[in-house]
């Protein structure tokens, strides 16, 4: 017996409250994405939304900066 063929069985003995149980706890354990696609266009669309320039950084001045803050020299 396959296994398609096997849990044909098992779910073919259920009745309609037992599926529905074991459809909601399956769904907890491993959910279904329906919208995947969009999902991944929204995340990529909230990621360009926080995109922002930064300044060329002086290594140097900045570390010259902090060694005068920092120590007096």
């Amino acid at each position: 017996m396959s296994t398609k063929e096997l849990a044909y069985s098992i779910f073919s003995r259920l009745n309609e409250e037992q599926l529905k149980e074991f459809i909601a706890m399956f769904k907890g354990m491993c959910p279904v994405e329906e919208n995947s696609e969009q999902n991944k266009n929204e995340a990529f669309e909230k990621l360009q939304g926080l995109r922002r320039t930064i300044p060329d950084l002086d290594e140097k001045k900045e570390l010259d900066e902090y060694l005068s803050e920092r120590y007096g020299i």
